[in-house]
């Protein structure tokens, strides 16, 4: 009688391995980081991001002032070389923040999180932006994924976690005020996500006490932002003679041009009214790569990533909570559009942070399967949605969508997003030239 094959000897090398999927993201890495590294950007470009370490509390407090002050006290005024190494080490704790994230990703070993790694080694938001943008606020992604980490990791005694991190964002609220508008809101949702099981069933308690222990933990989180938030509205602005000081200051660097002290003075009215005055078919071409870019990133999320990040939220009793967390992020959002005229880099910064808390949320801990999934979620199920052939716990191996990795690489060769800046230059995006 003939013996039917195994599906191991039927399929005996079929999918990806760890160490597949490990290579592939790291080349994507090494791609992006050579992409940033060799992006020619304008030495303008570079001194206004100079300008960002040198802002101190030398003649008083101001906004922006926390890193620079701290680099005052340790160098007094710091030479540029002192500066470019800072910079260059912001960078590289935001970068091996990222790659951290894409290892604990592949270490989980299911399809969802192989293909979560992948958009991350390959996102335009990511590694190539953080290496061109070079200002201090990156820290905050730092911030971000180190919560992340905790989130998932700790369930009991959380509190002075919360305590330390609500501090620390504090913190990089007084090294720039977009801090508040961009990864606090993020931040929020993520403990959210850490809170609430996959299945949107409270994880450390009866379910009677989920409020509470939400509104308690974002609020322990959040108050040191508010706080730093309502100190910068109230003392942070400072006068333009201040600000002639503070150049003083740092003349030695013989800065040309606009920096960040031209825009320290400015209101909130006048921020907005800088926003106003940019040409509308600017704003335009920048509006539309940035929701392109969006959408290639959010299909990939809907297509191949279990659980998505608004699972948690679908759930009866959690509708709530995703509603006023997801106003407080486009509100947020608005105002950050509405009051700073770097429309791309909002875009990649906010990008980074959504990125970072939709690749927590498998890593968090889970109380069961998600709305809508099934246990095959976790190992045989493939990034494109249909069943594997070959369970991973059986192989070692998973099957990703054929789609996944000529999209992986499109994303890559974005060039970096300040080459995009210019009106009407959107061909960079899709030809590469």
């Amino acid at each position: 009688m003939r013996v039917a094959p195994t599906s191991r000897a039927r399929y005996p090398a079929a999918g990806w391995s760890g160490g597949g999927i490990r290579l592939f993201a790291a080349l994507l890495v090494v791609f992006q980081v050579a992409q940033g590294a060799l992006d020619p950007s304008p030495s303008g470009n570079v001194r206004f991001t100079e300008s960002y370490y040198l802002v101190t509390y030398n003649h008083g407090f101001i906004r922006r002032g926390l890193l620079g002050e701290g680099l005052r006290l340790l160098f007094g005024v710091p030479t540029r070389s002192e500066v470019d190494v800072t910079a260059d080490l912001v960078v590289v704790l935001a970068i091996a923040a990222v790659v951290v994230t894409i290892e604990l990703l592949i270490r989980r070993r299911t399809a969802s999180s192989y293909a979560m790694a992948i958009l991350l080694a390959a996102s335009p938001f990511a590694i190539d932006f953080l290496i061109v943008d070079r200002r201090p606020d990156l820290l905050a992604v730092v911030l971000l994924v180190a919560l992340g980490i905790v989130l998932a990791r700790v369930t009991n005694l959380l509190l002075p976690w919360l305590v330390a991190f609500g501090l620390a964002f504090g913190g990089m609220v007084l090294v720039h005020e977009d801090v508040v508008l961009i990864d606090i809101p993020w931040a929020m949702v993520l403990v959210a996500v850490a809170t609430l099981g996959r299945n949107g069933v409270f994880v450390g308690g009866p379910r009677p006490g989920v409020a509470r222990t939400m509104v308690g933990r974002v609020a322990v989180l959040v108050a040191p932002s508010v706080i730093a938030t309502f100190a910068v509205l109230a003392y942070g602005l400072p006068t333009t003679q201040t600000v002639a000081e503070l150049e003083q200051d740092v003349s030695s660097f013989h800065f040309s041009g606009n920096t960040v002290f031209t825009y320290l003075p400015n209101s909130i009215h006048a921020a907005v009214h800088l926003v106003g005055g940019i040409p509308a078919g600017a704003k335009l071409h920048t509006l539309l790569l940035g929701l392109v870019l969006i959408a290639l990133q959010l299909g990939w999320i809907a297509s191949w990533v279990r659980p998505r990040l608004w699972s948690p939220f679908v759930q009866r009793g959690n509708r709530a909570l995703g509603t006023c967390l997801g106003a407080i992020i486009v509100i947020a959002t608005v105002i950050l559009f509405g009051t700073g005229f770097d429309w791309v880099r909002w875009f990649a910064d906010c990008g980074a942070a959504w990125l970072i808390v939709q690749a927590f949320s498998p890593l968090s801990r889970r109380s069961g399967p998600g709305v809508g999934e099934t246990r095959r979620d976790e190992g045989s199920i493939t990034a494109g949605g249909q069943p594997a052939e070959l369970p991973l716990t059986s192989t070692g191996r998973v099957h990703l969508s054929h789609w996944l990795p000529a999209l992986a690489v499109y994303l890559a060769m974005v060039p970096p997003l300040d080459d995009l800046f210019i009106t009407g230059q959107l061909r960079h995006f899709f030809f590469f030239v």
